[in-house]
């Protein structure tokens, strides 16, 4: 044991002690005055000083002097620790376990070299009786040996480990660490944490902790300055200028480290470069390229932004597949009596919808045919009801198909709209118009937010459709799937299925002629969310992280396929093939390496594969630390705690002790004890010296 001080220059207060001293030495009593007429009868006496030359209320000094040396002390920031002593002859040997990053960040500058440097090492400084494990982790953990001291095997063992595609997690290292101690038999424990430290790595619980009396040695390898550049995201979008087929592309670059002008990156389509930008980057700092529109073909195309490469090249390409733009194939119905401007709300949204688009096909509902619903994902009736000019049934076998419907009951579209076959696209009975003329109107009083259709109302300063009035509306009489009501209790928003279907029934016009919806600022992102999810629309991703799964029937692009029997032959990044799926078992790919993983479904030999392209993770490419000394802190019990020597640097680790143990509220808090209860003795002293003798 032995305290240490992290301001020791607080001990110069305990000078302050001489002020009581001084008081107590130096102090008069005071007198009480006695008036005479004169002095010349009374008897001239020496003034005897020595009695007030000398202390006498010991009792109050010691505790002035006290209250001042705890203050001091508790500003000088004590630390009690206990170094780990070495091991003793003839105690044993020790159980080591050495876990070795091998996440993605460990492929910058030397901290491969310096952590394999660090691990040999420690091979070397094996004693008698000793035995190590070596356990490389990045989300995952795996021991690559049993515990042996035998050198040779262990650096087979090391030279066998690669830094991986994949991002950093210490849990589940750290819980390997602790199942390796509790079964050893060994009286010494060591764990050995060779790292970068990044902060996003950090995932252990407060009451995670190794065995009492292990050995905590942190090894930062990621010391040094970082100069990286990277490629962190790419977005598409539809040239609008230009027919569908034409895309922009832009790319969010990141640089970390001192600024650069003139980086050069490079938009490859096919492995051939279509177009070049210079970008200049800030310190520590980021930025967006954008290159000229490209055309795309059929399904897309493999493509990459690429940068100059640097010390880190493992990020400077990001991968993704060119496609076009996202859109949903829309059938707006509008009642042949309407008069044409009625729709221009619902037509004006629809047309500055953005990711996806909506390609909307307008049609009156007399002049509607069958070949109209071709290529459509959701045929909107605006107040329409059902179109007379194909009747109920091929808008049943629309829906149960898959497609989606969404209906706005207006001025037209009465419970006779929808007559016939036409009445299963109804979630209930549908209701007469109610009339709010006579006030301000009714307002929604009840949203379901946790419902897809409206969970973007869910967060904060969302919009706010409470603040639309509705001066007539359609009752909808459902027993289930209400996913909104008036401040009547009226459902006005319901869903309900048809086959694979959706069909969502608005109680009221999306016009602005029953309410004033369309002039409030929330009626466009109300409509495009009411229609994405009808269509049953689910983006289509272009790229991928390391470290997520992906639904291979999505990328498929079957998603009606069974999720529990499809079966699919994978090509990874480095050439290995892999089943994935079959019977009983999802088709979902965990992604583990960066590049191109080849999807075919198994027993179709002549499909063209689909591509899944994947980069790495973002968390792993921002190169934040955490202090080692945190994790050696965090990982010893409460009451033994142990101090490694291996420790990178020492003034930290008595900070980040200092800050676990508090002596100095302690000390405060006893100082505060002592003050109150020298105010009392002050008061007794002063009694007892006023009382007459």
């Amino acid at each position: 044991m032995r305290f240490s001080f992290l301001a020791p220059l607080f001990a110069g207060a305990l000078a302050a002690i001489v002020v009581p001293l001084l008081v107590h030495l130096v102090h008069r009593e005071r007198k009480e005055a006695v008036s005479f007429p004169s002095l010349m009868f009374v008897q001239r006496t020496p003034y005897q000083h020595a009695s007030r030359q000398r202390i006498r209320d010991w009792l109050l000094f010691a505790a002035r002097c006290l209250i001042i040396a705890l203050l001091a002390a508790a500003f000088m920031r004590p630390v009690l620790a206990r170094t780990a002593a070495a091991s003793p002859g003839g105690r044993g040997g020790t159980e080591v376990v050495v876990l070795l990053d091998r996440s993605m960040s460990m492929r910058h500058g030397e901290r491969w070299t310096s952590a394999q440097r660090a691990v040999r090492d420690r091979f070397g400084s094996l004693g008698k009786g000793d035995r190590l494990t070596l356990v490389p982790f990045d989300v995952r953990a795996t021991a690559v040996n049993e515990a042996t001291a035998d050198g040779a095997a262990l650096r087979s063992a090391l030279d066998s480990i690669m830094p991986s595609d994949a991002g950093t997690r210490l849990a589940p290292a750290v819980a390997l660490a602790r199942r390796i101690l509790a079964g050893t038999a060994l009286p010494l424990k060591e764990v050995m944490v060779v790292s970068d430290f990044q902060r996003s790595a950090w995932d252990l619980d407060d009451d995670v902790t190794l065995p009492p009396g292990t050995k905590i040695v942190p090894v930062d390898v990621g010391a040094g300055e970082v100069a990286d550049r990277s490629v962190r995201s790419v977005d598409l979008r539809r040239d609008a200028s230009a027919p569908r087929d034409r895309v922009v592309v832009s790319a969010r670059v990141v640089n970390a480290g001192p600024a650069v002008k003139g980086v050069a990156a490079r938009l490859e389509v096919n492995g051939r470069t279509v177009d070049e930008r210079r970008i200049d980057l800030p310190s520590d700092g980021g930025g967006t390229v954008t290159f000229a529109p490209v055309t795309v073909a059929g399904e897309g195309a493999p493509a990459r932004v690429v940068l100059d490469a640097d010390a880190f090249p493992g990020d400077d390409a990001f991968l993704f597949r060119l496609r076009r733009p996202p859109s949903i194939g829309v059938l707006l119905v509008e009642h042949s009596d309407a008069p044409a401007e009625r729709g221009i709300f619902v037509r004006r949204a629809l047309a500055i919808g953005d990711q996806p688009t909506f390609e909307v096909r307008v049609a009156r509902s007399r002049s509607v045919t069958a070949a109209d619903l071709v290529g459509r994902q959701l045929v909107l009736l605006n107040d329409a009801g059902v179109p007379a000019g194909i009747g109920g049934a091929p808008l049943l076998e629309f829906v149960r198909g898959g497609g989606g419907i969404l209906s706005a009951l207006g001025e037209r579209a009465s419970s006779r709209a929808f007559a016939g076959e036409g009445g299963a696209l109804l979630p209930g009975a549908v209701g007469d118009p109610v009339d709010r003329l006579g006030g301000r109107g009714g307002v929604l009083g009840y949203l379901d937010r946790t419902h897809p259709a409206l969970s973007i109302f869910g967060a904060a300063r969302s919009g706010d459709l409470s603040s639309a009035r509705f001066f007539r509306y359609r009752p909808l009489q459902v027993e289930s799937g209400a996913l909104a009501r008036f401040d009547d209790g009226a459902v006005a928003l319901a869903e309900h299925r048809v086959g694979r279907g959706r069909v969502i029934t608005w109680g009221s016009s999306l016009d602005g002629v029953w309410n004033d919806l369309p002039r409030q600022a929330v009626y466009l992102p109300f409509l495009h969310q009411l229609v994405r999810y009808a269509a049953d629309y689910r983006p289509e991703r272009g790229s991928y992280a390391v470290g997520e799964s992906v639904d291979l029937t999505d990328a498929a692009g079957d998603r009606n396929a069974s999720n529990g029997g499809e079966r699919f032959t994978v090509r990874t990044p480095d050439g290995e093939r892999i089943a994935v799926g079959g019977a009983g078992a999802p088709p979902a790919l965990e992604l583990r390496q960066a590049g191109w993983y080849e999807m075919r479904r198994a027993g179709v030999p002549n499909e063209r594969p689909r591509l899944v392209a994947a980069n790495p993770a973002p968390a792993e490419l921002e190169f934040a630390t955490f202090d080692p000394v945190r994790l050696v802190n965090a990982l010893a019990p409460d009451d033994d705690v142990v101090v490694s020597q291996g420790t990178a640097d020492p003034a930290q680790r008595l900070v980040e002790q200092e800050r676990r143990q508090s002596i100095w509220w302690y000390l405060l808090v006893v100082a505060t004890l002592v003050l109150l209860a020298e105010g009392w003795l002050a008061g007794r002293v002063s009694q007892r010296r006023l009382q007459p003798k």
